[in-house]
């Protein structure tokens, strides 16, 4: 019998979800996999480069798809959540509608200050590295002097809040107190959106560019990283990670430099179609991944599929890590707190936007990255589709490979590490060994239901 590439993919899932969620529950988590190469550079030797990856994996809210995908990220729609609650009360209309133009006015003030705060964070890096290298003030004496329009901004921020939280504390007395520290502890000036200085609800980071965080685009560890000469130092949110990932990382290296390739996913014997409704997705919801087998020339833009119909009764491709683990990843509990989701996800204003349910931006929240380290691959097939695999992967010297998730190449893959391809033509089998480069493989995110 005859499978194709979803049903390769469909059980690369389940293996992965078996061996390193043991404990899935679908009615309270989903999964999402990644469908190609990500680094997840979450234990470098810089805290700063650790902190920004960390970051970027915890913030970014997955698409309603197994497939990882962007979806949104938490702090800005945890931010515009707490904008959203409504904690009832007396209505006055006169006051209602004093309200409502106060909270237009607060997010104009807060997005006006955050982007004028990125640019001016930028002219002072460029100020203290070309024009006064010598320069030893902090930001906001430089801005006071140098950038008037950041002070302006400041100002302007802290009025319009301070109109809102009056007209809110009227309007639901001492209640709105708890509402109130919530959307501090996430505020662009003195919370976890502050880029320009160290406070509870931060942390310190190394990143491209210090811009503010907000919608993302990219997967984390999908581009090519930084130079570590063009960082810029700045700050993002706090995220933590657990379940003991340095002692665990050091235990992956050892395995590394002995070649031992202990966990393994396996990709034999029955295979059938995706049904993702048991990792906690909707029936309605399916995954979108290239060719499990696909190639990919310099000078193309995306991975063609090499032939998608194997025989089940002969397809064997295993693969293997030094490690592969779950780790736990979590907002930092300063600033964002799951029981106001609980508490109030059902007391919301009537124009609010969709935050839960199918379709919602809060609906799955990262709670586990999913981490591999080191690689080897190993594929057994039927003589014909062997030879025709072979030729495929052979076609040109400058060829990347594609292996379900995985990026690979005889010269050098987009993340700069080279592969041995080793072929066995009596046995049909193929090995593929890449270069480990020190930093895990981001294979996907659990995530909680809300």
């Amino acid at each position: 019998m005859a499978i194709n590439s979803d049903q390769i993919w469909s059980k690369f899932y389940e293996q992965i979800t078996e061996v390193v969620v043991p404990n899935f529950d679908k009615n309270k988590q989903v999964i999402s996999i990644a469908g190609t190469t990500l680094n997840a550079d979450v234990i470098n030797a810089d805290p700063g480069i650790s902190n920004s990856n960390i970051f970027d994996i915890g913030n970014l809210l997955p698409a309603a798809s197994p497939t990882y995908s962007p979806g949104g990220d938490l702090i800005t729609s945890y931010s515009l959540f707490l904008q959203n609650i409504d904690l009832g009360g007396d209505s006055n209309p006169a006051l209602e509608n004093q309200i409502n133009i106060a909270a237009t006015n607060l997010n104009a003030s807060q997005e006006n200050f955050s982007t004028v705060q990125g640019k001016a964070y930028t002219q002072y890096g460029t100020y203290k590295t070309v024009i006064n290298p010598t320069y030893a003030g902090d930001f906001d004496t430089w801005a006071n002097t140098n950038y008037p329009t950041y002070g302006a901004a400041k100002s302007n921020l802290n009025g319009a809040m301070a109109a809102y939280d009056g007209l809110m504390t009227q309007r639901y007395g001492a209640g709105y107190a708890t509402l109130q520290a919530s959307q501090a502890a996430v505020s662009a000036i003195t919370g976890a959106k502050s880029l320009v200085a160290s406070n509870p609800y931060n942390m310190g980071v190394k990143v491209g560019s210090v811009a503010p965080a907000g919608s993302v685009t990219v997967l984390p560890g999908q581009e090519n990283p930084v130079l570590p000469t063009e960082l810029k130092s700045t700050f993002r949110p706090a995220y933590n990670i657990g379940g003991g990932l340095p002692g665990t990382f050091t235990s992956w290296q050892t395995a590394s430099v002995a070649k031992k390739f202990p966990v393994s996913v396996k990709l034999s014997g029955n295979f059938s179609s995706g049904n993702y409704s048991d990792f906690g997705w909707s029936e309605s919801v399916q995954a979108s991944y290239r060719s499990w087998f696909s190639v990919k020339l310099d000078q193309q833009a995306s991975y063609s599929a090499v032939s998608q119909n194997w025989d089940q009764s002969s397809f064997d491709c295993e693969i293997s890590f030094n490690g592969m683990q779950q780790f736990p990843i979590t907002p930092d509990a300063n600033w964002f707190s799951p029981g106001m989701i609980q508490n109030y996800k059902d007391k919301l204003l009537s124009t609010s936007p969709q935050f839960f349910g199918e379709g919602g931006s809060l609906n799955v929240i990262p709670s586990s990255v999913l981490l591999g380290y080191g690689l080897k691959i190993k594929i057994k097939i039927d003589n014909a589709s062997y030879s025709s695999l072979k030729t495929a992967f052979q076609q040109s010297a400058s060829l990347s490979v594609g292996v379900g998730p995985f990026n690979l190449s005889v010269s050098e893959s987009s993340h700069n590490y080279k592969s041995e391809f080793s072929y066995d033509d009596n046995s049909s089998t193929l090995i593929i060994e890449p270069e480990n480069t020190n930093i895990p493989f981001l294979l996907g995110v659990l995530s909680n239901k809300y």
